[in-house]
């Protein structure tokens, strides 16, 4: 009996550690950084299952997470809360003449093609300049801390697309080096336009980074800051579809992390 009943508490255990390393999987993939890939999936799933078997005392923690974990899922896909998050995230503004576009920095594979977020981003910036918005465009290559050594840099790619695209007739580009963080683009532009005389920029970046990197941006910058965020890629804004949903969910959890991190000083 008491075999029995302990083969039970231990399938039990089991079950719910499962069921809430899948949870964790699918939230750390729905965030979307590039440390949560299969790797990720794999070691929650084996550590939140070896808990919840073999560590009784974990298994109300495991429960709560579980719980709550499961709540978030369901509340972004029969409600609209996703949606609204993401339009507090979001600070749209109409373009107006300007001295300069700054397209902050977005995903790098090492081998230098862009990601679907940097490609948007760069695509509006190019949009601004040619519709006659501003002469110039920032772009920024990430810090040393990211990436091996030897792997491609956004600004360098971004810099040599235009010269293919344009030749000497393309934007005049300014590259902000070693950024490591929005902070450091904004601390890093501000030079920029204190050197150049600067009364105006606009701002380019995704939509849920937006309204965070125009109020950094803001805090720097002697000049005017327009935000005019990129379309979004990751989902369809409109949120039709259940993946949209839970992609837009990632999108305002991994926001909210950075905006969490940012705090603590990271």
């Amino acid at each position: 009996m008491l075999r029995r009943l302990s083969s039970a508490s231990l399938a039990w255990g089991a079950a719910l550690g499962l069921a809430t390393g899948l949870l964790v999987a699918l939230a750390g993939l729905l965030v979307g950084h590039a440390a949560f890939g299969w790797a990720f999936v794999l070691g929650s799933l084996g550590a939140f299952t070896g808990a919840g078997a073999l560590w009784a005392a974990a298994r109300p923690l495991l429960a709560g997470v579980c719980t709550a974990l499961l709540l978030g899922v369901l509340a972004a896909l029969l409600t609209p809360a996703v949606p609204a998050a993401l339009r507090s995230l979001t600070e749209a503004q109409a373009p107006a003449p300007a001295e300069a576009i700054i397209v902050l920095g977005g995903g790098l594979s090492c081998g230098g093609t862009l990601s679907a977020s940097s490609q948007s981003r760069l695509l509006q910036g190019i949009s601004l300049w040619r519709a006659g918005y501003a002469p110039a465009l920032v772009v920024s290559n990430q810090s040393d801390a990211y990436g091996q050594a030897g792997c491609a840099r956004l600004g360098d790619v971004q810099r040599r697309l235009l010269r293919e695209w344009f030749g000497n007739t393309g934007p005049q580009v300014y590259t902000l080096p070693g950024v490591a963080s929005t902070r450091d683009e904004a601390e890093q532009a501000a030079h920029l336009a204190r050197q150049h005389g600067w009364k105006r920029v606009l701002l380019v970046t995704s939509p849920s980074h937006s309204r965070r990197a125009a109020a950094l941006f803001r805090e720097q910058l002697p000049s005017e800051v327009i935000s005019v965020p990129a379309p979004e890629t990751g989902f369809d804004p409109a949120m039709h579809t259940p993946r949209d949903r839970l992609m837009g969910l990632g999108t305002a959890v991994y926001e909210g992390l950075s905006r969490l991190k940012a705090w603590a000083g990271g």
